[in-house]
């Protein structure tokens, strides 16, 4: 095609699955454009194209609303004998997506400055009340200059609209917020995740959530959050690293509020980074700018490195400087003040669950094996981790602006007090998992697991094993004189039930962490494991749905959803050609073969074809969208004759007598034996004549050229 309406096609720019992009001139005023065409796969049945149609329209009708620097413009949109097409801005550049897999590289003030600009079009079309639903790297393209323009608005929707359907996802699942995945109404707020996930991408070079599947993948977006980013990539600012990971918090009231706010945000740490001697002093060290002629202005007001070289001139000043960093009276006050643009954070890993912590004498108490504080103040700082019947452990820890660190506290268990004239034994133990609580029947406490050889008095006991969400064991033990007993103890998961009978369709599956569940007996009923799991219901024949279910122990959660129906076609042959044709279960008949049946669920079925007295039954399965052929072969199969001539129209003459109407090119039908075949043109004398043998199954052929 070189030309339709008034749009004279150059070339061709790129290919999708559902739309060819050419590079073209709009010929009433001279411009270049990019000229978006719909095309249509084979056998695509005429609901599915109509779909496609109209979600062309969609697009159009939402992004031709939208007039921004930074966003793709829509000119026009049009039908033309048959064939949807619109026409918008042609830009001579790459996306972002080949920026980040490798052609050419930014400074992090580069990238920032791309970032801001992504988020100015954003807010201009969330002030339009749209919603693009699918920013990702793909989607933003950039100029010559670097100018990023969104584009692609396909399964945008109006943020007025309540046409959201719960279940239903639609998007790209890397750059796809948690409510997005789960099927639940979303809001401008999904935009700014997924603008905070493709930021990620761009510093890191790296997916905020990667996975090796689909499944994989919305487990993390639903249930991990991802590596700050500086600890990817070293060179990126904590408070840049901080602005992508809020952008991308589970709870949309935690983030960016609008497209604006996150690029305020953007341009004050831009603002930082191209003028530290600025920001520095006033706001990263929670100084007032209005202030800075005070002493302690001054006394940031980059003069640290002079100041220290006369240290034994201004010793006063030193000494003033060391209370801060070391967090004593007043200086902790100032050293909290300066951390908070960008606070120290730690992560404290024990071999107990329920330890007190202490900080420069302020008493936390940890709920877990893993105790993490995401904001401390800079300088040195004391840690004390206590718990009963272990030693205590001390160490201190300095603290820069914003530095992550990480204590690996291994307590030890103190030995038990054996009483005059009872045994000595020894006992070691073992769990599966680990860091399992175990104790006596009568409550004295023997340690966390695992535990090496403890001297502990001789004699029987019952022991209780027990940990959150796991399941209580008790066992019997002996410990004899001077003698280690060794014992290990697995423990279970506390399970609830997730029932999926009032599910649509009834043969619905579950699966949780990728794997299968098993059902219970017939029922639709399945055990899982107790916590916030990610489940995915499947079906054959069903997009599948993913939902985040809160396991309950002793609890049984019912799920009442529809899954969407996926669809095919088929188009079934036979030979001899007419037979009926029946589709799985029916009496009634679809036609008669070879016949072309639209819409069928895409799973197995199966296929009846009768031919007079004869009877034949296959399977055959269809996958999402697409059209599979199916031959169903008889006792008695006809052959088939193909005739060919130069030049085409010669009537066709079998064993002497005219065959109908055909004329040539031909293919017929015929019985399996010998036939004298006559081939006669009315603009020629002579005639072609030949015997020739139909074979059951087979073509057979005769390609003639006449001459005078």
């Amino acid at each position: 095609m070189d030309k339709i309406g008034r749009y004279q096609i150059l070339g061709l720019l790129g290919e999708g699955a559902m739309a060819k992009v050419y590079k073209a001139v709009d010929e009433r005023i001279d411009r270049v454009v990019a000229l978006k065409m719909l095309q249509f796969r084979e056998g695509m049945t005429d609901e599915m194209i109509q779909q496609l149609k109209d979600r062309f329209v969609h697009e159009a009708k939402l992004a031709g609303k939208l007039t921004h620097p930074n966003i793709v413009t829509i000119f026009d949109a049009e039908e033309e004998d048959g064939v949807s097409y619109m026409a918008m801005e042609y830009v001579d550049g790459r996306t972002l997506e080949s920026l980040i897999d490798g052609e050419g590289e930014m400074t992090v003030e580069q990238q920032i400055n791309l970032m801001i600009q992504v988020c100015q079009g954003l807010d201009y079309a969330h002030k339009h009340d749209i919603i693009h639903r699918d920013i990702k790297p793909g989607n933003i393209i950039l100029t010559t200059d670097e100018v990023p323009k969104i584009m692609d608005f396909g399964i945008a929707k109006i943020s007025t609209s309540n046409t959201t359907v719960m279940g239903t996802i639609l998007g790209t699942p890397g750059y796809m917020s948690p409510e997005q995945i789960t099927g639940k109404s979303v809001d401008h707020r999904t935009d700014l995740f997924a603008a905070g996930a493709v930021f990620y991408e761009m510093l890191t070079k790296q997916k905020a959530f990667p996975g090796t599947s689909l499944t994989e993948i919305m487990y993390r977006v639903v249930s991990e959050n991802p590596v700050p980013p500086f600890v990817s990539n070293s060179s990126i600012p904590e408070p840049l690293s901080d602005a992508v990971i809020r952008a991308m918090h589970k709870n949309p009231a935690e983030r960016y509020q609008s497209g604006a706010e996150f690029a305020k945000r953007l341009i004050a740490i831009k603002e930082q980074l191209t003028h530290p001697d600025k920001t520095d002093n006033f706001k990263a060290r929670g100084i007032r700018k209005d202030d800075w002629k005070s002493s302690i202005g001054q006394l940031f007001d980059n003069r640290i490195v002079g100041i220290i070289s006369f240290v034994w001139a201004v010793l006063a000043t030193f000494g003033w400087m060391y209370l801060l960093i070391s967090g004593s009276g007043g200086g902790s006050r100032i050293a909290k003040r300066m951390s908070e643009e960008r606070p120290a954070s730690i992560v404290i890993s024990m071999n107990v669950t329920d330890a007190e912590i202490l900080i420069d004498g302020e008493l936390f108490k940890a709920d877990d094996a893993i105790f993490k504080l995401d904001s401390i103040g800079v300088g040195e700082r004391r840690f004390v981790i206590r718990r009963e019947n272990y030693r205590s452990y001390e160490t201190a820890v300095v603290f820069g602006k914003g530095e992550f660190k990480r204590i690996d506290a291994k307590l030890e268990l103190l030995p038990v007090e054996i009483p005059k004239g009872s045994d000595t034994s020894y006992i070691s133990l073992k769990s599966n998992p680990d860091m399992v609580r175990v104790e006596t029947s009568y409550g004295k406490f023997l340690g966390f697991t695992p535990i090496d050889s403890l001297a502990f008095p001789g004699g029987k006991y019952t022991l209780v094993f027990s940990k959150n969400s796991y399941a209580t064991k008790k066992r019997d033990v002996a410990l004899r004189k001077n003698k280690v007993t060794p014992i290990v103890q697995n423990l279970e998961k506390l399970r609830g039930m997730v029932s999926l009978t009032k599910m649509i369709p009834d043969n619905a599956l579950l699966f949780v962490g990728g794997k299968r569940m098993a059902k219970i007996g017939r029922s639709n009923m399945y055990s899982v494991e107790v916590g916030d799991q990610v489940a995915v219901i499947k079906a054959e024949g069903y997009d599948d749905l993913t939902r985040q279910l809160p396991i309950r122990f002793g609890d049984t959660l019912s799920l009442s959803d529809s899954l969407r129906p996926q669809y095919g076609a088929v188009l079934v042959q036979s030979n001899p050609t007419g037979a009926e044709i029946f589709i799985d279960e029916s009496d009634i008949s679809v036609g008669k073969a070879p016949i072309y049946v639209p819409r069928l669920l895409a799973n197995s079925h199966r296929l009846k074809a009768v031919y007079r007295n004869e009877k034949k039954s296959q399977f055959f399965k269809i996958e999402k969208n697409d059209t599979v052929i199916t031959k169903v072969l008889f006792a008695n199969p006809n052959g088939f004759l193909e005739i060919t001539t130069e030049p085409a129209g010669a009537e066709i003459y079998l064993n002497t007598a005219r065959d109908g109407d055909y004329k040539s090119p031909a293919t017929r039908e015929l019985r399996p034996g010998f036939y004298k075949v006559r081939l006669v043109h009315p603009q020629f004398k002579k005639f072609y004549e030949a015997t020739i043998r139909v074979r059951p199954d087979a073509v057979s052929d005769i390609t003639y050229k006449f001459e005078n």
